[in-house]
């Protein structure tokens, strides 16, 4: 027997055979990101990614101000309760991270003093487009502290800078006030309403879009430093 030959043989087989699983990609863990921190009224404000351990804040944040979130929160057949257990935000955080990696999406949680204090999302990224739509809810007892205001910077800096977006929305209830009034103090403008838009609180409801482009953040970027605010 020509042993080289023989040994020739046995890799080229195994190459051949092999190939398909040459071609398989190992899944790419998301990335995790930091997005400050930024010191405002003496707390120190981050975004981050979520981690799994991140569940029990969650719960008894959503619990506690379901009265002001559910109204506005897309409406399910699960009671509030059984929409906020351990598995639910297990799931949520799996499902984030494989968008993320897909690049399709850029989930985030509030850090306030190193504590959990809500979520900020980017849904929905088309890179093809450079757009993408922004979804926000904090902790009631939180706000006036100048949170929404550098969440603002944070992530706006972010998707027009390193993601290179061009447009960001976010569809707000039309009564929803106080979400209206975060938004143009970002700088978004309210460009229309969507009758019938989303239902949520358990209702089909209209939403105001409101966005903002690369072009206008560039405008008033230099303005909208991280300072207290009364939202």
């Amino acid at each position: 027997m020509d042993l080289p030959r023989t040994r020739v043989a046995v890799v080229a087989a195994a190459r051949f055979h092999l190939r398909p699983l040459r071609r398989i990609r190992v899944a790419r863990r998301a990335p995790d990101l930091r997005l400050g921190p930024v010191a405002v009224a003496g707390h120190e404000v981050a975004l981050r990614s979520p981690r799994l351990s991140d569940a029990a804040a969650w719960r008894e944040i959503r619990l506690r101000d379901r009265r002001l979130i559910e109204p506005y929160w897309v409406s399910s057949t699960l009671s509030w309760s059984e929409r906020h257990t351990e598995t639910i935000w297990v799931d949520e955080c799996l499902q984030s991270r494989k968008a993320a990696r897909a690049g399709l999406a850029l989930p985030l949680v509030v850090e306030i003093d190193g504590h959990f204090a809500g979520q900020c999302n980017l849904e929905r990224i088309d890179l093809r487009t450079k757009t993408a739509e922004v979804g926000i809810w904090l902790d009631a007892q939180v706000t006036g502290k100048g949170v929404c205001s550098v969440l603002g910077v944070l992530l706006a800096n972010y998707a027009f800078g390193t993601l290179g977006l061009r447009r960001v929305t976010a569809p707000i209830c039309v009564d929803n006030a106080v979400a209206a009034k975060r938004a143009e103090r970002v700088g978004m403008r309210r460009e229309g309403t969507m009758a019938s838009f989303l239902d949520v609180g358990g209702r089909r409801r209209d939403h105001d879009m409101w966005a903002i482009t690369s072009d206008m953040w560039a405008h008033t970027s230099g303005t909208r430093q991280p300072h207290p605010d009364k939202i």
